[in-house]
């Protein structure tokens, strides 16, 4: 996969996932650590995200 590929994949996966946050913290059936789960994942791709942005700069 190139890099260009695997940086879109990665922002695809953040905006999924900031979409999940933002629909555990409405559901009221969803208990903090599935959001705190789910805010980790996200935390892990966006350090992904600005690893890869930062080879693609180099």
């Amino acid at each position: 996969m190139s890099k260009d590929a695997r940086l879109n994949s990665l922002l695809r996966q953040h905006k999924q996932l900031e979409e999940d946050i933002e629909r555990s913290r409405t559901d009221l059936s969803t208990d903090s650590l599935d959001t705190w789960t789910l805010k980790r994942k996200k935390l892990a791709v966006k350090e992904q995200i600005s690893a890869l942005q930062h080879q693609v700069i180099l």
